[in-house]
Formats: structure tokens, sequence, C-alpha cells
């Protein structure tokens, strides 16, 4: 019960802020994965016969493993950006924005308790 009534929560506006702050000294790594996400997409587009906005929306959809169906992969490369690459990328992407989310909720609670 000691640690209990020391415990403060943190509203989401504070949080928010902090991990935005996170973010941005990130902001680099996260804008050079979306890059080269959409790049790809760019690429996919080219190799399927699809327009721009549907490569791109395919490669988004398979780098965060949605995968909804609607456009699937024919040719040899596009299968494997789409099995192996650009699920690879979004789980780095993902990861990222996790540990900055942890980052941030270790931040505001460090000077609350006192530990971390």
């Amino acid at each position: 019960m000691g640690m209990e009534e020391d415990f403060e929560l943190v509203g989401f506006r504070t949080f928010f802020r902090e991990f935005l702050g996170v973010l941005y000294y990130v902001r680099s790594i996260l804008l050079g994965l979306f890059a080269i996400i959409a790049a790809m997409g760019v690429l996919i587009a080219r190799e399927e016969g699809l327009s721009i906005g549907d490569g791109i929306y395919f490669a988004f959809i398979s780098a965060y493993t949605v995968g909804y169906g609607d456009i699937t992969p024919t040719t040899a490369v596009t299968k494997f950006l789409a099995a192996f690459v650009l699920p690879l990328l979004g789980m780095i992407f993902t990861g990222i924005m996790v540990a900055a989310a942890m980052k941030a909720i270790e931040r505001l609670y460090r000077d609350r308790l006192g530990k971390f």
C-alpha cells in the first residue's frame, strides 16, 4: 500500500504532450520508414499495373499486416515485398512508436515516484 499512496495518475493530455516530445527525437527515423514504405508502394504500383494511390495503399496495408485482400500481389517481386520486407518495416515502425510511448510514461513517472 505504500506505493499506492504516492501514486498519481497522469492525464491523457499530459501523456500525449510527452509522447509527442519523444517522437520529436525519432522523427527522422519515422519519416524515413514512412517514405520507404510509400516508395515501395510506388514500385508495387508500377510492377502490378496499379494506380499510385492503390500501390501506396497496398504497401501500408501490408506493412501494418492488416492485409484486407482486396489487392493481391501477382509477381515474385511484389509477393516478396508484401510478405517479408513491408511487414518488417511496419513492425519496426510500430516498435518505435511503442518504445516512444513507454519512454514518455517513464519520463512522466520518474519525477513523481523518484524511481525508474
